[in-house]
């Protein structure tokens, strides 16, 4: 009778040791599937264009651009579109409709005044531009300071928190 058990715990043991060996190797399979389904693209100088049906949106360029998974990391991005002549920063990321301008944001509109802030983000299904800090807006000797700041490019206009303005006034 002891026999017989030494030799039951003995297979038990062996299928033990398969099982585990299998779900092991099953684990890592499951792995390298992952990794291999990564998607991963580099772009040198390059120029985006997102068009409707009838105009140009913006226009997005970039000497390098790196895609992993669904997000663009794009170094010294510059974008432009009806309203804003000129959006840019040293690095921006980018997420289906929506990208994030990081570190030296600055943005012309065509109107003149020049917006300075160190994030902002911008929307380009509803062109509007969120900068969640502090900001600066200059045109000639006038100055605009404050948060928060959202401009509708579509309506141009702007609102924020906390504004402070200087002015000079031309006399005629």
């Amino acid at each position: 009778m002891g026999r017989r058990v030494e030799i039951f715990l003995v297979i038990i043991f062996i299928a033990l040791l398969f099982i585990s060996y299998s779900f092991l190797n099953n684990s890592n399979e499951n792995k390298s599937i992952k990794i291999e389904s990564k998607k991963s693209t580099e772009l040198s100088n390059f120029t985006q264009y997102d068009i409707n049906k009838t105009d140009i949106e913006y226009k997005l360029s970039s000497p390098y651009a790196e895609e992993i998974g669904d997000v663009w990391y794009v170094k010294s991005p510059r974008i432009s579109n009806e309203q804003i002549r000129l959006l840019k920063s040293d690095f921006a990321v980018a997420k289906g409709k929506i990208i994030e301008f990081i570190k030296n944001v600055v943005m012309l509109k065509k109107d003149g005044k020049k917006y300075n802030s160190q994030k902002a983000i911008y929307n380009s299904m509803t062109k509007v531009v969120l900068t969640p800090d502090r900001f600066n807006i200059s045109k000639e000797y006038n100055m605009v300071n404050g948060i928060n700041l959202e401009y509708f490019s579509d309506r141009q206009v702007t609102k924020a928190k906390n504004v402070k303005a200087t002015f000079i006034l031309k006399r005629e």
